[in-house]
């Protein structure tokens, strides 16, 4: 059968390619190099622009919706009734066309062709479910069913059982009953630690001494300690999910253990001072259901069933002792040169403060300086003692919608306080060691410390022959590793590294640990690494806010972190009004050609994320922004926001692109978390979107000659071909590149493909992050470079 994603006559080499931005509209470049301000009547006339064809404004081309829309719905059929299954794809994508200089090359070239990867897609059947995520419980337990899936907060039957359809009960009436209880109860319940840090293992025992204990029994933990509503956990699991969950952590961790053990391999961030766990027995009414498994299928039936719990037994207090410790630190840019604004959490109050000195000067000469709270300056060096920043904080009531505003089990919970410090006067690609820390009384708890470098300033080049003048790495779709993504039995603790082949029992982690290594590789700077959306996955789940800033902090503590919002960070389909969406306006975007597509359902609407990184000013906050770096000029947009003609957010794009002077910023990046090209068809939806957004900004976008456009959104990697415009190549365009490989479940072989022209590469077997080396003003290598190391893909793009 023939490929259904390339035409026969599409696979020639990319060789051949003309170069990207060659510039050859001579009448739209103004002075110093900068781009003649698009009017309106050349975006809106025919015309005006003879070298590039139009596009038809506001409604997308009745082709390119219904025939996706047709494959869709006809591919089930099809695929199921007539076609094989597809043969395995290739694992190895890579071809050595023996340069490995580094060096810039003097034309376009790329080490996969138009048919790579793509050919060995020979079937069109519809989409699986990769893209349902579960958004795990803070405890990230399993069911106990075959495999120990994880459980998903979103719909957690023994939660909903628990809050709608149980009774407490307890053995005595005391205001003290917890200490009664334990003196006097059937059973024990034991911890193996009573002070814990974040991260620190624990294990717990429970011995009977009266009767069996059940696998329909529940374990609750409770924080704070002293939490007297027994509805009011953190996390919940009956027996069963204990045991399921343990066997997967003791396999790589403690190995066999007894039945009626516990081992949590990693004690997560609460921002509370203490913890307890409580055992409590289970019945029914209908004793005849007494000894079900105690799984989520059980759960269901017995829904309209009346549930008793009788506490049985406590650990008691255990103190969580970390809770004045800096977590989740990293570094984002001002825009301000030669100034960075490292950002931290932690659970109690004070003053956030930064030590920082030039790597490899004494300590006792360290130079600290203060900052005026509340300016937008920082201090030249001064004999004071510490820079000094400001702190925040959000609750549910300040996102729009549930499950983001519950504080039901599960959901909502205290981020504690988000700390934001300037560092300035920072010297260009000078390292410095930094601790960050919290003051409070007569002291300071600080942090290990770390190590930064000055950014990159505006127009800088590279200072050393065959050395790139800036590096950044891009990402989107990652997740949370702790929880989310290690579906296979054993995954967890992780156990691949960058250095080996990689794994899928980790993906998120696997990513974070590449992007790690290659920060840490002295053979290459990394400047900044640029994220496109889809952070976290929490949909409304707090915790998961926390689990996914602990596991960046390995790379965001030494290098800028700068975060575009997605579909998964923003959520909301209304409910932004009285000024609760960061952004400013009331209700979602949700234009007619998106029919439904931006609908989602996690209520954030962009606070935690709002709230957690700093961006550079001048746009929208953490919404679309733009900023310098050595020789490239950046812009992200928010394709969860209006990006139509005249929208606020086209308006400050065309302001923005009108303003970049490519005499010093030759390079032009625009960067989105939904992709304005693709190749697959995850759903019909997903094109109509690209072809709507198409019709919105591509013009603009082409008109100030955009080099490079980077999203996510799409759990797969794709490349466009060279000059792309209204859908022809070598055609004066952007080259579009989707990296949605940071972690989340990649698309299944089974999701259809759309036949097209336009795909250079495209692959969905490989997590990975893309690398963009800025070597000058007309060399940029672009490179796939999948968990394990190898690059996937590369790409050189030179220009006049």
């Amino acid at each position: 059968m023939e490929d259904p994603l390339l035409e026969e006559d599409d696979l020639a080499s990319t060789a051949d390619a003309t170069t990207l931005g060659s510039g050859n509209d001579n009448d739209n470049v103004g002075v110093d190099g900068v781009p003649r301000r698009l009017e309106q009547d050349e975006l809106t006339s025919d015309g005006n622009n003879e070298t590039r064809p139009r596009r038809h404004h506001g409604i997308p081309t009745l082709a390119f919706v219904v025939v996706p829309m047709v494959i869709f719905l006809a591919s089930t059929f099809v695929a199921a009734a007539f076609l094989p299954p597809s043969p395995n794809p290739p694992t190895e994508n890579s071809d050595d066309d023996g340069d490995d200089d580094g060096g810039p090359s003097s034309s376009m070239s790329s080490n996969s062709s138009r048919n790579n990867n793509s050919k060995s897609e020979n079937n069109v059947t519809a989409r699986s479910d990769n893209h349902i995520v579960t958004t795990p419980t803070l405890l990230s337990m399993r069911d106990n069913n075959e495999g120990g899936n994880l459980l998903n907060v979103h719909d957690h039957q023994l939660y909903t059982q628990i809050k709608d359809a149980s009774t407490f009960h307890y053995h005595a009436q005391s205001s003290n009953y917890l200490t009664t209880i334990a003196q006097h109860g059937a059973k024990t319940l034991a911890s193996n630690k009573y002070k814990v840090e974040y991260g620190d293992s624990l294990t717990l025992d429970w011995s009977p001494r009266e009767g069996d204990v059940n696998d329909e029994d529940i374990i609750a933990i409770y924080c704070p300690s002293f939490e007297v509503d027994p509805k009011k956990f953190r996390d919940v699991a009956t027996l069963a999910q204990v045991k399921a969950t343990h066997a997967i952590h003791a396999k790589k961790s403690v190995g066999e253990m007894e039945d009626n053990v516990w081992y949590i391999p990693s004690f997560p961030i609460v921002r509370e001072d203490s913890c307890e766990f409580r055992l409590y027995s289970h019945s029914v009414d209908d004793a005849s259901n007494r000894g079900n498994a105690g799984n989520d299928a059980d759960l269901e039936q017995e829904e309209e069933q009346k549930h008793h719990y009788t506490f049985m037994a406590t650990t008691g207090p255990i103190s969580l002792t970390s809770n004045i410790v800096p977590t989740g630190i990293h570094i984002g840019l001002t825009g301000e040169a030669n100034e960075v604004i490292i950002q931290f959490a932690t659970g109690h109050a004070g003053e956030p403060l930064v030590q920082y000195s030039e790597k490899g000067d004494d300590v006792r000469n360290s130079i600290e300086l203060e900052q005026v709270r509340e300016s937008s300056m920082v201090a030249s060096m001064v004999s004071t003692t510490k820079v000094k920043g400001d702190s925040t904080t959000y609750v549910a009531a300040d996102m729009c919608e549930a499950p983001a505003t519950s504080t039901d089990p599960g959901f909502f919970v205290s981020p504690g306080y988000l700390h934001n410090v300037k560092v300035g006067n920072l010297k260009a690609g000078v390292e410095y060691n930094y601790k960050v820390g919290l003051g409070f009384g007569q002291g300071v708890k600080w942090s290990d410390e770390h190590v930064l470098r000055g950014p990159t300033p505006r127009g800088a080049t590279s200072s050393e022959e065959g050395k790139p003048a800036l590096t950044f790495l891009a990402l989107a779709n990652q997740g949370c590793a702790e929880s989310r993504y290690d579906t296979v039995l054993g995954a967890d603790p992780p156990t691949t590294s960058p250095g080996a082949s990689g794994s899928r029992n980790n993906p998120a982690r696997d990513v974070a640990d590449l992007v790690s290594s290659l920060v840490d590789d002295a053979r290459t700077t990394i400047d900044s690494v640029h994220h496109l959306g889809n952070l976290a996955y929490a949909d409304g789940a707090a915790h998961v806010w926390d689990a996914y800033a602990t596991m960046i902090q390995s790379y965001a503590s030494r290098v800028p972190v700068l975060v575009g919002v997605g579909n998964h960070d923003y959520d909301h389909s209304g409910g932004g009004g009285d000024g609760k969406d960061p952004s400013g306006v009331a209700n979602a975007f949700n234009p007619p050609w998106g029919n439904g597509a931006f609908a989602t359902t996690g209520g954030e609407c962009g606070v935690p994320v709002s709230k957690r990184f700093a961006v550079p000013g001048g746009g929208n906050g953490v919404f679309w922004y733009s900023y310098d770096q050595s020789l490239v000029h950046t812009v992200m947009l928010s394709s969860e926001h209006n990006m139509t003609i005249g929208s606020s957010q086209y308006v400050w794009l065309e302001n923005d692109l009108a303003k970049v002077n490519r005499s010093i910023t030759p390079w032009l990046v625009v960067e989105m978390h939904r992709p304005m090209y693709n190749s697959e068809l995850v759903n019909w939806l997903n094109p109509m979107v690209s072809e709507g957004m198409q019709n919105e900004i591509e013009d603009l976008l082409n008109h100030y000659e955009t080099d490079l456009v980077l999203s996510g959104h799409y759990h797969s990697y794709f490349r466009s071909c060279n000059g792309l415009y209204a859908y022809e190549c070598d055609n004066a365009g952007p080259t579009y590149i989707t990296v949605g490989t940071g972690g989340a479940p990649l698309d299944a072989n089974t999701t259809s493909l759309i036949p097209n022209s336009h795909t250079e590469h495209f692959d969905r077997e490989h997590f990975g992050v893309g690398r963009a080396s800025v070597y000058n003003a007309t060399s940029l290598h672009w490179e796939f470079v999948a968990v394990g190391g190898d690059v996937i893909d590369d790409l050189w793009l030179t220009k006049d």
